[in-house]
């Protein structure tokens, strides 16, 4: 005995349903996503293929002989794929539908007409769905959709009945027997058709999430490998470029961890100091640290108390020279090596100074072999001069002649100015021979003073013990200075030395109160022969101030006295 408005066909058709859901997660899941991403018309079909083919196995008439409808819930599938993949989808679960009702001869037209409207239905809500109004929640989507199913049911049903909408609002049914009543048994499979599409359409969604999650799994995992194959790539690079960097250098290289472990050198540090070629992995365990280096060297103590006084925050330490055992010698530099803001190591850096040196060396020796001809030259000259000018002297104390007297006077003038730069080049010959010195401005000029301190000068200096990198000559240059300032300045009673600072420079200023210089021999007196004497003393100042990039000009207003401005570069001075 059948239950009221239950039928047995209805029961066999919920668990046909059952069958086509477990199809539809087994098959569905199998479309590949580059279908989906690639070709919406692929993707339809195999949506469409899909659900075809699930109606196919699920049909009643293909398996059972009864009497039931071929479509039964299948009627769910048709605008539940065309809400999925749109009408191609729909259109292909349709055919296949009717087909099966043809193979069974069970084909009406309310299958007929049921099928096209579960098309349309699916149609309207796959485009409907990409309006902004439409709602977003799935549940309502699907339930939807669901009633949507219901109504086509319900309305298809009316229309076999022959009770078409209208007349079913406008006119009464009579009697209990109605055809009202005729609509009760499929109630129950509305309400399951509306469920069903409900359920199957979550169960289409989780899968289709759970492909997305999948495909932006596999989305993250191909950017971090991208990513991972970038830095790696950039990586080598980067100690490629770091390697041959280091190689190409002229200088050795050493790196050390805080320990003093060597851990990098290259090629050239390997061979001052008879490393391995490759440094080893290891390098602690054969004992490969900084103060192996000492071992290499002529004084070892200075290295030693080198590396014993390296602070944690030093930036660069240089040491003058380090002399190797095998004759090599280098300049130090040490600094930190750093990440972020914490020091790893440090980085050793062995500048081969040794040509140098021994050119340096040569150039020295031959100079001193010069000076020493110089020396010896001049004297022999001078001694000559002297002779020459006693000749002259006895000669014209026996001249009587007039004409003769004045080419005798020349010669003696000639013969002064010879012995002048002579002794010229005696005081200037160790000019840039000797290394710049830090050396206190001040006390240079109060010693050049002192040499005039019968000639009542008043002497001002206002330096504040400033320290210049200068030539040891430095003293000279004041020294001439102030000699130009009697010579030429007529009435000069008083010279001053300030200092002041002009943006990163220093200005160290000379003044006089003489008669100064015409402005348009600002420029020419520093030029070589130019003056009333011997036409070196200002060139030379010039040339010896040059010599740590220092310059000088005349900045002082004609008969009021001169003004030299000597420019110290940055870098070049120091306040105590």
């Amino acid at each position: 005995m059948e239950p009221p408005f239950i039928s047995l066909d209805l029961v066999r058709s919920m668990i046909q349903n059952f069958t086509l859901i477990a199809t539809l997660v087994l098959l569905y899941n199998f479309i590949p996503d580059t279908f989906h991403r690639r070709s919406k018309l692929a993707f339809s079909l195999s949506a469409g293929l899909i659900f075809g083919i699930a109606a196919a196995v699920s049909m009643p008439a293909l398996w059972q002989t009864t009497g039931a409808s071929a479509i039964g819930f299948n009627i769910i599938l048709v605008p539940l794929a065309g809400f999925i993949g749109g009408p191609i989808s729909a259109l292909l679960v349709a055919g296949v539908l009717l087909a099966g009702c043809a193979v069974s001869n069970a084909f009406s037209s309310g299958d007929f007409l049921t099928v096209s409207s579960g098309v349309l239905l699916g149609a309207l809500f796959y485009y409907a769905k990409k309006m902004k109004r439409f709602p977003r929640s799935s549940f309502v989507q699907y339930f939807l959709l669901g009633l949507g199913v219901v109504l086509i049911v319900i309305w298809v049903n009316l229309v076999e009945i022959g009770v078409s909408a209208f007349s079913f609002i406008q006119q009464p049914i009579p009697g209990p027997q109605s055809q009202m009543i005729e609509l009760f048994p499929i109630l129950p499979f509305a309400i399951i058709s509306c469920g069903g599409t409900i359920l199957l359409g979550y169960i289409i969604g989780f899968i289709d999430q759970k492909k997305q999650a999948d495909k932006e799994l596999l989305d993250s995992r191909d950017r971090l490998e991208g990513l991972v194959r970038e830095r790696m790539t950039e990586l080598r690079q980067a100690n490629s470029l770091q390697k041959a960097t280091i190689e190409s250098t002229a200088d050795g290289i050493v790196v050390t961890d805080r320990d003093g472990i060597i851990r990098a050198y290259n090629q050239k540090a390997a061979g001052l100091l008879k490393l391995p070629a490759h440094p080893p992995v290891d390098a602690q365990a054969i004992g490969i640290d900084a103060r192996s280096i000492v071992g290499f060297l002529v004084y070892p103590d200075e290295l030693l108390r080198l590396i014993a006084r390296l602070p944690e925050s030093a930036e660069q330490i240089v040491t003058p020279e380090l002399t190797f055992t095998n004759g090599r010698i280098c300049e130090l530099y040490v600094q930190p090596q750093r990440i972020g803001d914490t020091i790893v190591g440090r980085v050793w850096s062995f500048h081969d100074i040794t040509a140098k040196r021994l050119a340096e060396e040569a150039i020295a020796a031959a100079n001193k072999k010069m000076i020493l001809l110089s020396n010896i030259t001049r004297h022999d000259i001078l001694n000559q001069v002297t002779a020459l000018s006693g000749h002259l002297e006895l000669l014209d104390m026996k001249n009587r002649d007039t004409y003769a007297s004045a080419h005798l006077s020349a010669m003696r003038k000639s013969l002064d100015v010879i012995q002048e730069q002579l002794e010229f080049t005696r005081d200037y010959q160790d000019l840039g021979l000797k290394k710049p010195e830090w050396q206190d401005a001040g006390a240079s000029f109060t010693r050049a003073a002192e040499a005039f301190a019968g000639k009542n000068i008043a002497f001002s200096c206002e330096t504040g013990h400033v320290l210049i990198l200068a030539d040891p000559m430095i003293g000279q240059v004041f020294y001439n200075l102030i000699d130009n300032s009697l010579r030429h300045g007529e009435r000069v009673a008083e010279i001053r030395l300030s200092v002041k600072t002009d943006g990163p420079d220093l200005l160290i200023v000379y003044e006089d109160n003489g008669t100064g210089v015409v402005p348009e021999e600002k420029e020419k007196i520093f030029l070589k022969g130019f003056g009333k004497h011997t036409g070196l003393g200002m060139f030379l100042i010039k040339e010896i101030l040059s010599i740590t990039g220092i310059t000088i000009r005349e900045t002082g207003t004609w008969q009021q006295g001169v003004r030299f401005e000597i420019r110290v570069p940055e870098g070049k001075f120091r306040f105590p």
